[in-house]
């Protein structure tokens, strides 16, 4: 996780008579060009959100420290005890008010120190390794759709096997339950018809990516039940989880009027039922016991121990022992409590904005606002067009007449190929950042993505529904 500087603007989240006017179409020059003129694609922070000061800050700090002399060496395989340490209690104290449900009965009888904590370079590391370490070529993984659209590269270049797991929009005719697991189909085919589970899943849980929603508590404990009961490891990338904020800036855009807003638990916190699957033969009927495995933003893996004594790890010791230090730096000096709270702010203003923009037009929705768990978070924000629409035709226009780029929404789905109902309904979808540009260049990027559909719209209204 990144700490960032204060906001540099206080800039209205409502349009203003400042806003840069949408542009006209392009010239038939700029249209072979293809000039990208707003870029809602890149799924970067913008640069002034980025820590500059702060990092000064905490090097500063390291000059009358000589502790991070031993940093230049090489490390611990898990990663410096002392980073560990101050990790877990800043996860405790991030995560204290999560709903655990009933698992906290569970958890009591536990310490949080059983739960093991290792450092990798990111979440794409902590997959590589977890691929390298738990799976063989061949091995199958079972994957959302959509889903983060560069994670199933890392499980083929590893031999896997991609699959997908069943969804809601396979069996609905509909956008409205697009992006949910359909848990009781999942069962049925392996507890049912037998079909041979996989060796691992992979889900994200929290403020998915791409399309926001959010996993309620209960989703997650039969998810959970599942892995551990057919020996399944559940990879959860949870990268977003403490980025995040209630939907209270936004309940003018809901349908609801009663908000859950409470953020339910991380994935790992389910491997508390682990200790009653060598006890229950109902949970144990695979004869091997599965587990959740959480990726997250700060660098870190709650993973099985094998991790330490994979080959290039135990050779080369722990990843970047220096940069270790500077965040170990930062969680004790509070420097990340800090601007961890400033950054969900400015994300929550940057959801608003862009929101208050979308809503002027009733053909396009936002699915995650209208999802059981009230809660916002994450870099980006799914729409939903009408049934039949084309948002790979609908990019190549916006793109060549408007000069703004977004991701369509079968860029996130690994089997776009087919003419199935899910893919129809991520096909007719796409993700905007909401992260990358300055709030200015936001707000004139999301209206003239508006004037780009409704242009649009006009040449293939025949066409949608």
């Amino acid at each position: 996780m990144t700490i960032i500087d204060p906001p540099t603007t206080t800039t209205s989240l409502k349009m203003s008579d400042n806003h840069e006017s949408p542009p006209p179409p392009s010239s038939s020059i700029e249209r072979q060009q293809k000039v990208v003129r707003y870029d809602l694609y890149r799924g970067h922070p913008n640069m002034h959100l980025l820590p500059h000061s702060e990092m000064k800050t905490i090097m500063s700090a390291l000059v009358n420290d000589t502790s991070w002399h031993k940093s230049l060496n090489y490390g611990a395989n898990a990663g410096d005890k002392r980073l560990i340490i101050a990790l877990r209690a800043f996860l405790d104290r991030r995560t204290c008010n999560d709903d655990r449900g009933d698992i906290i009965n569970i958890e009591s009888t536990t310490t949080t120190t059983n739960r093991e904590l290792f450092i990798t370079n990111g979440v794409s590391h902590g997959l590589e390794l977890i691929c390298a370490t738990c799976t063989q070529p061949g091995d199958e993984v079972w994957v959302e759709r959509p889903t983060y659209f560069l994670a199933p590269q890392i499980f083929k270049s590893n031999g896997l096997i991609v699959k997908a797991l069943p969804m809601m929009s396979d069996r609905i005719d509909g956008h409205g339950d697009i992006g949910c697991v359909d848990i009781d189909r999942l069962k049925h085919s392996v507890e049912e018809e037998g079909q041979p589970p996989p060796k691992m899943m992979y889900i994200i849980p929290s403020y998915h990516n791409p399309t926001g929603r959010t996993m309620t508590w209960e989703e997650r404990k039969r998810l959970a039940l599942f892995a551990i009961r057919h020996g399944v490891i559940l990879v959860a990338d949870e990268v977003y989880h403490l980025l995040d904020w209630g939907t209270k800036s936004l309940e003018h855009h809901l349908n609801s009027t009663v908000l859950n807003i409470q953020r339910p638990c991380g994935m790992v916190h389910f491997n508390a039922l682990m200790q009653n699957a060598t006890q229950n033969p109902t949970i144990n009927s695979a004869g091997k016991i599965g587990c959740c495995v959480s990726v997250s933003s700060f660098t870190k893996i709650w993973a099985p121990g094998r991790l330490k004594e994979y080959g290039y790890i135990d050779s080369q010791g722990g990843v970047a022992p220096f940069m270790g230090t500077m965040m170990r730096h930062a969680i004790e000096s509070n420097l990340l409590d800090t601007y961890l709270d400033q950054l969900r702010v400015e994300y929550a203003e940057r959801c608003a904005l862009m929101c208050d923009i979308l809503k002027d037009e009733p053909r396009i929705s936002i699915p995650s606002l209208n999802s059981p768990v009230k809660r916002q978070g994450g870099y980006f924000i799914w729409v939903q067009f009408p049934s039949g629409f084309s948002s790979d035709d609908f990019l190549t226009y916006s793109i060549e007449n408007y000069g703004v780029k977004f991701m369509a929404g079968g860029k996130c789905d690994p089997f776009a190929e087919g003419d199935d109902t899910s893919g129809r309904c991520i096909r007719s979808c796409a993700r905007l950042c909401i992260a990358d540009l300055d709030r200015e260049e936001l707000a004139s990027a999301t209206a003239t993505f508006l004037l780009a559909f409704r242009s649009y719209m006009e040449l293939v209204q025949p066409q949608c529904t």
